[in-house]
């Protein structure tokens, strides 16, 4: 039923998951070397389904991205928000200098501080999180997408959005909330937080996760590709892999303090 595709993704699966976990456990610059190499490959998609800014300019933006996940470890935010006042104005200059010449009268898009928001503002989040919350929160949206890959492929039915995604079924959301909040739930184990918040916190991080899913789904329908890239093999790109995290990891950090934790 699942074909080669399954089998793939479950071999990617095996090979990178005991990496990213030790890279977590070990923690510092060895997670957040990791964190940055993801975070780089993800813009390189990112400005290939939404319009790359010129060689000097997108390679400016990826140095850019890998500073700012590594300020999860020195600088902190003032060194990440510097990132963005960077990455703004070298695209403010690069299109002074095309007017200029008359190449060009359109006024920038800001891809550059688009991407910096969209892939490594979260992702340095992972840097800063505790190990054990860091652990929950990848748990989670792996469980959530996983629920909703056996659940879709198993149940079928109704879509949920299928002039954006045409593949993700009702049953698949409802199978990915479930095993998210039983996975979170699973958490009370090893912290000192009501089960019912943790399943609940679950719940949310799922919901959220699959509109993050949504969002790059829509970005590939409109740049007309399949996969954001061919990295991962049964995944597709490092965004098709963390397209759910992205969001979930933000929501995380928002419902820190309503779970006690920050």
């Amino acid at each position: 039923m699942f074909g080669a595709s399954f089998k793939s993704r479950w071999l990617t699966a095996v090979v990178g998951l005991p990496v990213l976990f030790a890279a977590v456990w070990a923690g510092g610059w060895v997670l957040a070397v990791l964190v940055a190499a993801a975070a780089v490959v993800g813009m390189r998609e990112y400005f290939a389904m939404c319009g790359r800014p010129g060689p000097a300019l997108e390679t400016a933006g990826l140095a850019l991205g890998a500073v700012a996940v590594g300020s999860a470890v020195a600088g902190g935010w003032p060194v990440f928000v510097a990132c963005l006042g960077v990455a703004l104005w070298l695209e403010q200059f690069a299109f002074l200098g095309r007017f200029a010449r008359g190449d060009e009268t359109a006024p920038p898009r800001g891809t550059l501080v688009a991407a910096l928001l969209y892939i490594p503002f979260s992702l340095r989040f992972l840097c800063l999180f505790p190990a054990l919350e860091t652990v929950f929160v990848l748990a989670v949206v792996m469980a959530a997408d996983t629920g909703a890959y056996f659940a879709g492929h198993l149940v079928g039915g109704p879509k949920v959005w299928p002039a954006v995604s045409p593949g993700k079924t009702r049953a698949g959301t409802a199978g990915g909330i479930l095993a998210a909040a039983l996975v979170a739930a699973a958490f009370a184990a090893f912290a000192p937080t009501d089960v019912y918040a943790l399943a609940g916190c679950g719940a949310v991080l799922a919901v959220v996760s699959q509109l993050g899913d949504f969002f790059e789904s829509a970005l590939k329908r409109a740049a007309g590709v399949k996969d954001s890239g061919a990295l991962l093999p049964g995944h597709g790109g490092i965004l098709d892999r963390i397209d759910g995290l992205l969001p979930a990891i933000l929501a995380y950090a928002a419902m820190r303090p309503l779970l006690g934790l920050g």
